[in-house]
């Protein structure tokens, strides 16, 4: 259970992955939002301002190598917001694209119960 609650924002195309994911945050004491449109991120993330955001870097339409570092700049914007990049790849060169692209860390599919929290408890600033 954690001990401070966080706004986390999840987007994943895939509406199970984010929606689970989301009520495994909301479970273990977060305020958790999701999405699966990847249009949506901007103004969500200005609406929630969340914390944490986890974010699926292999949505259709969404990110390539030239555009992932602009998008995460657009997003995290001047505040203190830490992000996840979330892929199905999991090779030392993916980790290191999205350190270059600013996330501030890398985790792959399936995502594991203690592999989040530990992110959590890594990332998240006190909320």
């Amino acid at each position: 259970m954690a001990t401070t609650s966080c706004r986390v924002l999840v987007v994943d195309d895939e509406k199970d992955t984010a929606q689970t994911l989301a009520c495994l945050l909301v479970g273990m004491g977060h305020e958790a939002t999701f999405l699966t449109d990847p249009q949506q991120v901007f103004e969500t993330t200005e609406r929630v301002k969340p914390h944490l955001v986890f974010l699926d870097i292999g949505m259709p339409g969404w990110m390539d190598g030239r555009s992932q570092s602009c998008y995460e700049g657009s997003i995290r914007g001047e505040g203190q917001l830490r992000l996840v990049a979330i892929s199905g790849h999991g090779a030392p060169e993916h980790h290191a694209r999205s350190r270059q692209a600013g996330f501030d860390a890398h985790i792959m599919k399936p995502l594991a119960v203690d592999l989040i929290e530990s992110i959590i408890k890594q990332l998240a600033p006190p909320c």
